[in-house]
């Protein structure tokens, strides 16, 4: 599917980086784990149509994507799905509840994340999409788009981790790849995701988890 198409099934055809402020907020490209061997080689040996990003935050990964694409001539869309309020660790711990810049008593993570990809020139390459992952998921499966490529880097806890998964596989063509991040067999900062990842993998006889600095990938059998 075209960036149209997407537009056209996820957006009534509006385009959310038309009409942008005279004045966009500074570039700010926090992120962790944005640029990674998995994901060039997703792009590489994938030449995907479609990527999914769940938890994009200010979109330095999914500026990546886009980017990649580009320099490699596939005319492939990143689909960047973000509540864009935060995690539940943003809102338990006061150092990165700072991180959420809220104003008026709201995250402004939205207009960062808008402002960054129009600074970075890549509107044509990425769709935000700002509903909650499991919704996200109902409506790309109710208007028929399928991703090749899912990089889900959204909650940490074990259960949102094992929700995520359950909520994209059927999104997931047969063949495409899924990438998950905050990965890590030696128990690290998140343990849930790596519980949840091998559980869900050991159900379902995928290939994979294949682990490497803190992302795993697997590919959805056919």
């Amino acid at each position: 599917m075209t960036r149209q198409d997407l537009l056209a099934a996820l957006w009534h055809g509006r385009d959310p980086f038309a009409d942008p402020p005279a004045q966009l907020r500074p570039l700010d490209l926090q992120g962790w784990r944005s640029h990674h061997p998995f994901l060039e080689q997703a792009v590489d040996e994938f030449r995907p149509g479609v990527i999914v990003e769940i938890g994009t935050w200010k979109g330095a990964s999914a500026l990546h994507f886009a980017r990649m694409l580009t320099d490699r001539g596939i005319p492939g869309t990143v689909i960047a799905v973000d509540t864009w309020l935060g995690a539940v660790d943003h809102w338990a711990d006061e150092s990165l509840f700072a991180e959420l810049a809220t104003e008026h008593g709201f995250p402004s993570l939205y207009q960062t994340f808008l402002a960054n990809v129009l600074r970075e020139g890549q509107a044509e390459r990425i769709l935000p999409l700002p509903l909650d992952s499991v919704n996200a998921a109902e409506l790309l499966r109710l208007r028929g788009v399928r991703a090749d490529v899912i990089h889900l880097d959204a909650g940490h806890e074990e259960a949102s981790v094992a929700a995520d998964l359950r909520a994209w596989w059927p999104v997931l063509r047969p063949g495409g790849l899924l990438i998950a991040d905050d990965y890590d067999r030696l128990g690290g900062r998140f343990p849930g995701v790596t519980r949840a990842v091998d559980q869900f993998c050991a159900e379902f006889g995928v290939r994979g988890p294949w682990p490497l600095d803190g992302k795993c990938k697997f590919i959805k059998l056919d």
